[in-house]
């Protein structure tokens, strides 16, 4: 029997049809939820605080006197939350009739531990990390400024299941469940960043994290909604003005902020504005950043500061049903490379010793010089409630990103590689109207992409990137259990001009790799997933989520060939990659009430024909062979995270990650992060909140061929802080010690961690105004 065609276009088709159906059969008159939201004893109003229905997933912002009204609220009891960042109340389970008015009101407080909003793994708008399918953590505006950091990897790496990948401070990107690269997809306001932090060690991330409203971090496979890449998971960079566009009320909101630091120089200040009249929105914001040389217990890295500025403004309407919205955003990166010309100077140095800073003489020093430049337009339509469709969106985003690699030498610069990388991404969304059972959405999304590079790192030829996909994502409350189900379809294609000739010493040596002849690929994978969730006793809840996903080998696994200084590897790709199929296991068992909440997530992914860059042990120009290779592979793990209320007086914060990552072979893959954990205490009086914090590191010994072992370490970090809390202002002044035991210590997944300690003894201090 021939084997029959159709078969993932028959389950996306299934899952639409069947879902559309539902919604229009569970169709009910909905309710109203209306109220007020006040603050402490007083009940003084909260203008801007966000009420959320939970499951539904209907948000609005309380209005200038601090009341709100949610409509079209489905039928049944649901889960209410209140909260404005630093402000926080108790949940409420609302009971609405069909077609009934009800109120519920809150009284907010300040609170060092609250709900944690997400919208980027939702079948709808937003809900909560404790409600959602995926493992999500999110950091909000006031948790990044209380301890400032200048790039987004160092702001997330002490979140359970994350770790920090550098070539030095500027190229920091972030790391979740020992996925690296490719598999871990960055994004802003749900829109890929269009940036090469994923195809190098020494390219980074250039969001200033101070700058964000959120970050989420969703960990595991996120496929379905965004990539078949995402592997790891996603992280969300989400803006102000984007956290606005839902749930819009007159006024004008913004923050200032600064920050300094003293181990590394550092010093940043930003700014942002949002303003609303009636149906119109005006967002502004930008900001700028340095640092200098950093310091460690063994003297400072030199060729490591960094330099980032920043600017976005953008316009929209948002009618009752018709929006449309239009931003544009800037941003310039200077940082250094640290040992690069020395590394490559002489190929042991770097690899079988360890060393102090001045261990190495680094007589070529390379600087990045990055731009970046995206415009973005929305429109579509909402509140579409006499239909089974209650809303649809279109996204139009173009990121034009360039980046030259500058070398210095004898006082004299020249210019070593110039990347310019060109997407354009179009994304069509519908959202299902919400009933009291079914929420989810479809919708398709296209990328092209244009990639271009010259110089002595030009590795890759010139490359057109075409990426096609459609997806649907499904919830179904079933009484105590909640169903998921999703899938997704995509293709990748690359066009490949022919390879211009390779110009380094060893070509057409003896015992050189030859380069295989480039030729165009295309892929075409589908994704299926299938979760669920359910209460298994008061305030318990238990997830459990079934993933087969495809990924498409990257451009640069596929066509890169020559000396990768940034990887610190010649680098020989293979035009005959497979694609890699992925079958994950994730389980959760979750835990919230008013004095504790937990989160215990465990996985285990299988990988079929798992790409890796294999240490073949031949050395060209001064670097080890490492040569794109296909073998199984599997990532086996936990990360977990809990806070309990000790009495009235404070909270005990716990958070812990692990993987074991290996080949079928028993051989450990590359940059795999060590068993990591942080506890720390948060002793709140009135406005004050001390925060000792202790972060542990175990010994990694289960190293690759070409990797050395990493001890283990423990950091001594204190934060203080103080919020002034008003109904329309906050002032957050905050100071964070950092090392205080100048300790020592090496990040097992940095590239240059043999030479280049982290961070010692400092002190940085903070301080935002906040206006609602």
């Amino acid at each position: 029997m021939g084997r029959q065609r159709g078969g993932p276009y028959r389950i996306l088709s299934a899952i639409c049809v069947v879902a559309l159906m539902h919604a229009s059969a569970d169709a009910q008159e909905s309710g109203t939820i209306r109220g007020a939201v006040t603050f402490g004893d007083a009940g003084e109003p909260v203008h801007g605080a966000v009420v959320l229905v939970v499951g539904p997933s209907l948000v609005t912002l309380t209005e200038e006197d601090g009341t709100y009204e949610i409509t079209n609220v489905p039928p049944g009891s649901h889960e209410v939350i209140a909260q404005r960042e630093h402000l926080s109340a108790a949940r409420q389970s609302v009971a609405v009739p069909s077609g009934a008015d009800v109120t519920a009101n809150f009284t907010l407080g300040l609170s060092t531990v609250h709900e944690e909003l997400t919208v980027t793994a939702t079948a709808g708008g937003r809900t909560t990390a404790f409600d959602a399918f995926n493992a999500i953590s999110t950091l909000d505006s006031f948790e990044l400024i209380s301890d400032p950091q200048p790039t987004l990897a160092d702001a997330l790496e002490n979140e359970p299941g994350v770790a920090k990948r550098s070539f030095g401070p500027g190229s920091s990107r972030p790391i979740i469940r020992g996925f690296d690269g490719d598999r871990v997809l960055i994004m802003e306001d749900g829109i890929r960043t269009g940036d090469l932090g994923a195809q190098s060690g020494d390219h980074g991330v250039t969001i200033d994290p101070n700058s964000l409203d959120r970050v989420e971090i969703v960990r595991g496979p996120a496929t379905l909604l965004y990539g078949s890449n995402a592997v790891g998971g996603v992280v969300n960079a989400i803006t102000p003005h984007e956290s606005y566009l839902d749930s819009m009320t007159d006024g004008t909101r913004g923050q200032v902020s600064a920050d300094t630091g003293s181990a590394d120089q550092q010093a940043g200040t930003n700014a942002s504005l949002q303003h609303t009249d009636g149906n119109a929105i005006l967002w502004l914001g930008g900001g700028t950043r340095a640092t200098d040389d950093y310091s460690t217990p063994q003297g400072a890295i030199e060729n490591s500061a960094t330099q980032l500025h920043s600017a976005r403004a953008g316009i929209g309407y948002f009618g009752d049903r018709l929006f449309a919205s239009g931003g544009f955003t800037a941003e310039n990166s200077l940082f250094g490379v640290p040992f690069v010309g020395a590394l490559t100077a002489d190929v042991d140095a770097g690899i079988d010793t360890v060393g102090s800073p001045d261990t190495l003489e680094d007589d070529v020093q390379v600087e990045l010089d990055s731009r970046r430049r995206v415009g973005r337009f929305d429109i579509g339509m909402r509140n579409l409630n006499h239909t089974v469709v209650d809303g649809v969106r279109l996204v139009f985003n173009v990121v034009d990103w360039e980046h030259t690699e500058v070398e210095t030498e004898g006082g004299s610069k020249r210019l070593g590689t110039a990347f310019d990388n060109r997407t354009y991404v179009l994304r069509a969304e519908v959202d299902q109207r919400q009933t009291a059972r079914l929420a989810g959405k479809f919708g398709v999304w296209t990328q092209a992409r244009d990639f271009i590079a010259v110089g002595e790192e030009a590795l890759t030829p010139p490359t057109d990137q075409t990426s096609f996909a459609a997806f649907v994502y499904e919830e179904l409350e079933l009484g105590r259990y909640r169903v998921q189900l999703g899938g997704r379809l995509e293709r990748n294609s690359y066009s490949v001009l022919p390879r211009a000739a390779l110009d380094t010493e060893s070509a057409g040596a003896p015992g050189a790799p030859i380069a295989s002849p480039v030729r165009d690929r295309d892929f075409t994978g589908s994704s299926v997933s299938a979760g669920l969730q359910t209460d298994v006793g008061p305030h318990i809840a238990f997830v459990t989520n079934v993933t087969r996903s495809h990924r498409a080998p990257a451009l640069e696994e596929l066509y890169n060939f020559g000396p990768h200084v940034g990887n610190l590897v010649f680098e020989v790709g293979n035009p005959d990659l497979g694609s890699e199929t992925t079958v994950g296991l994730d389980v959760s068992l979750r835990y919230q009430s008013p004095r504790a909440r937990s989160s215990v997530n465990a996985y285990v992914y299988d990988i079929d024909d798992f790409v890796f860059a294999s240490i073949t042990g031949a050395v060209v120009d001064r670097l080890r062979v490492a040569e794109f290779r296909q073998a199984d592979s599997r990532f086996v793990g936990f990360d977990a995270d809990a806070s309990a209320r000790v009495g009235d007086a404070f909270w005990v914060n716990v958070g812990v990650g692990f993987v074991d990552a290996e080949l079928d072979t028993g051989e450990a893959l590359p940059r795999i992060p060590p068993l990591r954990g942080r506890i720390s205490l948060d002793l709140p009086y009135r406005g004050f909140t001390v925060s000792p914090e202790l972060i542990i590191a175990a010994q990694q010994d289960q190293v690759f061929r070409d990797e050395t072992e990493t001890s283990g370490y423990s950091v001594f970090n204190l934060t203080a802080s103080y919020i002034l809390a008003r109904p329309h202002v906050a002032h957050i002044v905050s100071v964070t010690g950092y090392n205080l035991t100048n300790a020592l210590y090496r990040n097992h997944t940095s590239f240059i961690k043999d030479f280049a300690p982290e961070i010692g003894r400092g002190v940085r201090f903070g301080y935002s105004v906040r206006f609602f």
